[in-house]
């Protein structure tokens, strides 16, 4: 994990892929390290850490001043040998990369979690895209804020009528337990009543590096 500044994220990329069978956690581990150093002269980066999921899959999840720079890590960085090793011990095809606007102005990555809750979801109504940003708002401020576990929150635009929320949690179990607790809150069931059922996929990832 390296933060690089403290600076207001605009955009984050969180990009999922499986190991290859013969590679074990110790060579993805010491393999990361070396990628976030290589990767840490980026203008513009301001986060980086490594979580995974109970189906064996990790993240590499990216903080960034815009989408701009997240962009150009590929392109800046992409021939080094750190990164080439790094990306060999992947299964290219299981690679999915996201890239999500953070739609809530200041959003500061925080210091201390141990999880991430995200949630991807497409709107019934294309119309209630407004709406969007007052809903979280008041997720955060009348939900998710009243419990001490709750480190961090945003809704992000992952392309036309495709959204994300994420939060970050102390840890798992609060953070789970948290998330079911929507179904029988005011202020969350707005967003669910909002949302396209049929297309809303949520994960659980822990911190590993």
């Amino acid at each position: 994990m390296i933060r690089l500044s403290n600076n207001a994220a605009r955009a984050m990329e969180f990009t999922s892929f499986r190991k290859k069978e013969n590679i074990t956690d110790d060579e993805l581990l010491l393999a990361v390290l070396k990628f976030e150093a290589a990767i840490s002269k980026q203008n513009g980066l301001i986060f980086h850490c490594l979580v995974r999921n109970y189906d064996n899959e990790y993240a590499n999840v990216v903080f960034g001043e815009s989408v701009k720079d997240l962009k150009a890590l590929s392109k800046n960085f992409g021939h080094l040998p750190e990164v080439r090793y790094f990306f060999d011990l992947i299964e290219m095809q299981s690679v999915k990369i996201e890239y999500h606007e953070i739609q809530k102005d200041g959003f500061l990555v925080p210091t201390d979690f141990s999880c991430i809750e995200k949630g991807t979801f497409s709107l019934k109504d294309v119309n209630n895209s407004a709406e969007i940003c007052r809903i979280s708002e008041n997720i955060e401020n009348e939900y998710l804020n009243t419990f001490e576990n709750t480190q961090a929150h945003f809704i992000g635009e992952i392309e036309d009528n495709l959204y994300s929320e994420v939060i970050f949690g102390k840890t798992l179990a609060m953070t789970k337990q948290i998330c079911m607790g929507y179904f029988g809150n005011t202020f969350c069931l707005e967003l669910l009543d909002i949302a396209d059922k049929d297309t809303m996929k949520l994960d659980f990832w822990y911190l590993i590096a």
